[in-house]
């Protein structure tokens, strides 16, 4: 006779038990969690990618969007970006009529747009490795800017611990998209824009649509703010 009673204590139980145990977004009040993409794009979005034009001849407020090195941070000295790719692509989101890589007065390198074509995209490093704790100024000037008209930027070299764990990150992801897409979400999750920056402009052996959306998306956010000033 006690039988039927103890298996109805029993199923209470269970029931119980898979009620407290439902995921929290199993309420339709609240939201599932994000997803990866999702994610990425909320920390990329926010990383600062502008640098203003300072001179002296300029009738308008212009700025350069510069899309790696990154993100572009206000410095002692002005804008610097902490560099943890010692030759970092130059990913230029705004065209330019001149860049240079300067070490205090000494122009290192210099590239100079024809009267037909600025100078736009994707540029390779074009000097050795930067050493860590070594400091360059990359100092931009955007089509129709005057010829003293310059954004200028400080790249600073990142520690040598920093280095390493960028260089780790390439070989354990190689050409992996998609562990390159989850090395890209742990350093959105800690907060890191200069590795997530460098992850996500990084070559990689195969192409991966999700990080070409990525880019393209980044790309388009610098045509945007360039169209609303």
């Amino acid at each position: 006779m006690k039988r039927p009673a103890i298996q109805a204590a029993l199923i209470m139980a269970l029931l119980s038990c898979s009620q407290a145990m439902a995921p929290v977004w199993a309420n339709p009040s609240s939201a599932p969690p994000p997803g990866l993409m999702t994610r990425i794009r909320q920390f990329l979005g926010v990383q600062p990618r502008s640098v203003s034009v300072g001179g002296t001849r300029s009738n308008a407020a212009q700025a350069v969007c510069l899309l790696s090195p990154g993100p572009i941070e206000p410095g002692r000295d002005g804008p610097t970006v902490r560099l943890v790719d010692p030759q970092p692509a130059l990913v230029l989101g705004s065209p330019l009529n001149e860049i240079e890589l300067r070490r205090g007065e000494a122009v290192l390198w210099s590239k100079l747009a024809s009267s037909k074509k600025a100078i736009s995209g994707r540029l390779a490093w074009p000097l050795a490795p930067l050493k860590p704790g070594e400091r360059l100024e990359l100092a931009m000037r955007p089509r129709g800017a005057a010829g003293g008209d310059w954004a200028l930027v400080s790249l600073d070299a990142a520690s040598t611990e920093d280095q390493q764990r960028y260089a780790a990150a390439l070989r354990v992801s190689g050409g992996d998209g998609k562990q390159r897409l989850q090395q890209l979400d742990q350093a959105a999750a800690a907060g890191d824009g200069g590795l997530a920056q460098a992850l996500l402009w990084a070559p990689l052996a195969a192409s991966n649509s999700s990080l070409v959306a990525l880019q393209r998306e980044q790309q388009a956010s610098c045509e945007t703010a360039r169209l609303n000033r």
